[in-house]
């Protein structure tokens, strides 16, 4: 027999959701489980093949929908149930939609459960608009990957648009992403970009299993460095992210490392767009003390949610973590513009709206030395609990905390500002969910890392004697003379190519000897030497911001021919 079940919006339209189905002890008493739990994903109209007997379903749509929990008794013939789910806030009609651009979506050989139809089922369920699929994207790419043998020419996306097109909708888009740099310098990921075979061409492959057991030296890199591999795949508008900035943990006594360990560089070569603020945990305040350290070096730099999610695996707590963007419209342009624009919040569950003399997050406001602003916070509780707690945090320390028990809250505050500064929006649930409003900035000095430039000073010898050539910053081809020494400012992410007598030396800030120091000392875990800090905790320090800028802002080598 069977339990056909459509679930639907208030509207009484399908809507893409979770259902649970699971026997219970019959009439009589509390509906205790007795058998285990059937979970699929589906458009809204599903149906189940069932002996006789008392069952319980529950239906589900990510966290800003209330669930329901039903009952049906299977006896003598099917039986027809309607849910209807009701929004306990529409993100849509506030402008806010949610995406997620790191997940993998293969992981095992053996399972079907890893493929992108599957795989946006999951997603819509959840309550996604935007899901940048991650790599591998089925068997066969992963299959392809270990085997070292990928159909070149042919994009990702050209590959997948069939699926692509049949599982977007008008409340849903599926695209191709991918956490596309996997090295010892940290991992990033990007979205909105036509990425082609193979997805692992910037995984630093001789690292990993090196750092399992650390025996011998290390191996040499041998790979485009992060901010070179970004700025070859990048589109107009791609956005790239610095993923799980201080992620690192113990296996058998050796340090391994995700941690982002040049995202001071990546910031001022401008090859990331956002950081992860928000993983892992529902409140990881580690990586939220490093954003603050970003944003108080006077860097523009969203912070955002990731997932980091499997789908070949039964693990569901990942899926909470989701990054809303105000955009303008429902298109990945629009998605990726609000992104790059700071207009976004990062929740595993309630949503958090933050208003600065009437700008959203992202806003970059003026001032005059004492003038007051006006602050509004709008905070709407999920499914989980109400809200708990809401924190007003000014240039990184919690300035303004307010205790509630709500399931929807205004709070109106005003602040005097006599200094540059960003303030935040942060708020709790009783049930330990996490919402934060990226800043608005009250600033009047331009942001650090926004046009920052190296002036670089070289000077050039020749068997020891000042030498006369010519130098090209990039792919430039205008070539200009120097006689001895050259002078001249470029963007970090820039190469400078010398050439005397026909020879050609390239000069790349980036191999840096000081600065290679910190990135060592950050993926071998030198800060921890003593093992004071837990696994995933890094001092926001370590990561010498400040210093790397200074280096960077006058650079004076020496180049030998």
């Amino acid at each position: 027999m069977r339990i056909k079940v459509r679930v639907c919006s208030a509207n009484n339209e399908p809507i893409a959701c979770k259902i649970l189905l699971y026997p219970v002890q019959p009439f009589g008493g509390e509906a205790a489980e007795t058998g285990e739990k059937t979970t699929i994903y589906c458009d809204g109209v599903t149906e189940f093949e069932r002996a006789a007997g008392d069952y319980a379903i529950e239906a589900y749509k990510g966290k800003l929908y209330t669930p329901v929990k039903a009952r049906v008794v299977l006896a003598h013939e099917d039986v027809e149930l309607e849910i209807i789910l009701r929004a306990i806030v529409d993100t849509k009609q506030l402008g806010l939609y949610a995406f997620d651009a790191h997940s993998h979506v293969s992981r095992s050989l053996s399972s079907q459960a890893g493929n992108l139809a599957d795989a946006a089922a999951v997603m819509k369920g959840e309550g996604f608009h935007f899901f940048f699929a991650g790599s591998p994207y089925d068997q066969h790419t992963h299959r392809e990957d270990l085997d070292e043998r990928c159909e070149e020419g042919t994009s990702y996306r050209e590959r997948f648009s069939r699926t692509i097109a049949s599982v977007s909708d008008d409340d849903f888009v599926l695209d191709i992403g991918n956490e596309i740099v996997k090295c010892r310098y940290g991992h990033m990921f990007m979205m909105n970009y036509e990425q082609k075979p193979p997805f692992s061409r910037y995984y630093d492959r001789a690292w990993d299993p090196w750092l399992f057991t650390k025996i011998g030296e290390e191996p040499a890199y041998e790979i485009a460095y992060p901010y070179e591999a970004l700025g070859r795949e990048r589109g107009p508008n791609s956005v790239a992210v610095a993923a799980h900035p201080t992620s690192w943990w113990w296996h058998k006594e050796q340090f391994i490392t995700n941690i982002a360990a040049t995202l001071g560089f990546e910031i001022l070569a401008g090859s990331i767009d956002a950081m992860v603020v928000m993983g892992y945990d529902r409140d990881h305040v580690h990586y939220q003390a490093l954003w603050y350290e970003v944003l108080n070096n006077g860097y523009f730099m969203p912070g955002v949610a990731e997932m980091d999610h499997t789908f070949d695996t039964h693990q569901t707590k990942h899926l909470a973590f989701k990054t809303y963007a105000h955009a303008d419209e429902f298109t990945i342009d629009a998605l990726c513009a609000a992104v790059k624009a700071g207009r976004v919040l990062a929740s595993t569950g309630p949503i958090v709206l933050l208003r600065v003399n009437d700008q959203l997050s992202g806003a970059v406001l003026s001032y005059a030395a004492g003038e007051t602003f006006r602050i509004r916070v709008e905070a709407f509780r999920c499914c989980d609990a109400p809200l708990q707690r809401l924190q007003l945090i000014v240039n990184g320390k919690v300035w303004k905390e307010y205790s509630l028990n709500d399931d929807r809250v205004v709070l109106d505050d005003t602040l005097t500002v006599s200094c540059d500064s960003y303030i935040i929006a942060k708020c709790y649930d009783a049930a330990g969910n996490v919402a934060i409003a990226n800043p608005v900035y009250v600033r009047n000095q331009p942001f650090a890392n926004h046009g920052f430039q190296s002036a670089l000073t070289v000077q050039v010898t020749k068997d020891g004697q000042p030498a006369d050539g010519r130098f090209w910053i990039g792919k430039n081809t205008a070539k200009s003379s120097f006689s001895g020494t050259l002078d001249c400012r470029i963007h970090p992410a820039e190469d400078v190519n010398i050439e005397v007598d026909g020879e050609i030396k390239q000069v790349k800030l980036f191999e840096l000897d000081d600065l290679q120091a910190i990135f060592r000392h950050l993926y071998f875990g030198a800060f921890n030497r003593d093992r004071r800090y837990e696994a995933g905790e890094v001092p926001a320090g370590t990561f010498e911001l400040a210093r790397i800028r200074a280096r960077l802002s006058q650079v004076e080598l020496q180049v030998c021919f």
